[in-house]
């Protein structure tokens, strides 16, 4: 599994355009949403993985989020929201504006979006997890892994997660996520 399976995931099918019809956006507006997003908030996570207690919430959120299908219809904003929310803690409007003006669309857009895919992404990142039979302790490495050796951006090429929050001491995390995350 590394980011473009997950980003094949999670556009697959008529996804795409269910988000669209649903946030009155074109197909391509979504996937560039998605495709912008997904290193940044696998960074975040990753970074959260570097204490205990959080590696241990991320595992939780994980294992809850296991049996999510790629299903726009049975997913929750209000938990995709939520889980935003601890993903990206109390700055997560700031990304979700960084987001729409980069994608030039609205953070109702942007934010509905994000809402939408994260508990599908948990649920994603949960299947390799089991599959890999990855403890609380390697959660970091696994979703290192995901971003191309920790390299956010990795897998989709340059940087997809540095290049829309910017990254200026290249450590492969965005800029704005570890402002946040200290």
């Amino acid at each position: 599994m590394d980011l473009n399976s997950i980003l094949g995931a999670l556009t697959a099918g008529s996804a795409v355009s269910d988000m669209g019809r649903q946030f009155n956006m074109n197909s391509n507006q979504v996937n560039s949403v998605i495709t912008s997003a997904l290193p940044t908030l696998i960074g975040a996570m990753q970074k959260n993985t570097a204490t205990e207690s959080g590696a241990s919430s991320l595992a939780g959120a994980l294992a809850s989020h296991l049996g999510d299908g790629i299903n726009l219809s049975s997913a929750s904003l209000t938990d995709g929201s939520k889980i935003l929310g601890h993903i990206l803690g109390s700055n997560s409007n700031n990304f979700i504006t960084a987001l729409a003006q980069k994608n030039g669309v609205s953070t109702n857009q942007a934010g509905g979006i994000l809402s939408a895919i994260l508990p599908m992404l948990l649920g994603l990142i949960g299947k390799g997890q089991k599959s890999t039979n990855t403890g609380v302790g390697g959660l970091g490495g696994l979703l290192g892994g995901l971003l191309g050796g920790g390299s956010i951006g990795g897998s989709l090429g340059g940087n997809a997660g540095g290049g829309l929050l910017g990254d200026k001491n290249k450590n492969g995390i965005p800029d704005i996520i570890e402002g946040f995350m200290k």
